[in-house]
């Protein structure tokens, strides 16, 4: 008798693989189902592996920048390109502020993005300066 699990993209029962004895079966063999196994193998990746993730945005980057030489015109809208055109100024004004925002983003350390109470440690501090300025107990020796 062949075995049926519930498919997690459909919801629906489907057969088992009768080849995946030892493996739990999530996915059907359907277009859409894999599609859906992909997607969620990849953005499993995508958080978890930062080579995977950087060859990811340089792939993407390169097939924008071959749209754009294709002259595609859903990489840049033909507005966008009409106005940055126009508008030389504004391009020159905008890459100058992008290059502040790099700049600050990598000038950021882990210890910066802490936020730390000041008032916690200033109550500390106060604490042991009052116990240093106090008298200290003289002790007699018999």
């Amino acid at each position: 008798m062949a075995k049926l699990f519930d498919g997690l993209y459909f919801g629906e029962q489907v057969l088992r693989n009768k080849k995946l004895k030892h493996l739990d079966q999530h996915y059907c063999g359907d277009k859409t189902c894999q599609s859906a196994r992909k997607l969620s193998f990849d953005r499993h990746k995508y958080k978890t592996n930062s080579s995977f993730r950087s060859n990811k945005l340089q792939r993407s980057r390169e097939r924008k920048k071959a749209l754009a030489d294709r002259g595609d015109p859903l990489v840049c809208s033909r507005y966008q390109r009409d106005y940055r055109a126009s508008h030389p100024d504004y391009v020159i004004e905008n890459r100058q502020k992008q290059r502040v925002r790099h700049a600050r983003k990598a000038g950021k350390t882990m210890g910066e993005t802490k936020i730390v109470n000041p008032d916690a440690l200033m109550s500390q501090m106060t604490d042991i300066k009052s116990v240093i300025k106090a008298q200290p107990m003289f002790v007699r020796l018999l």
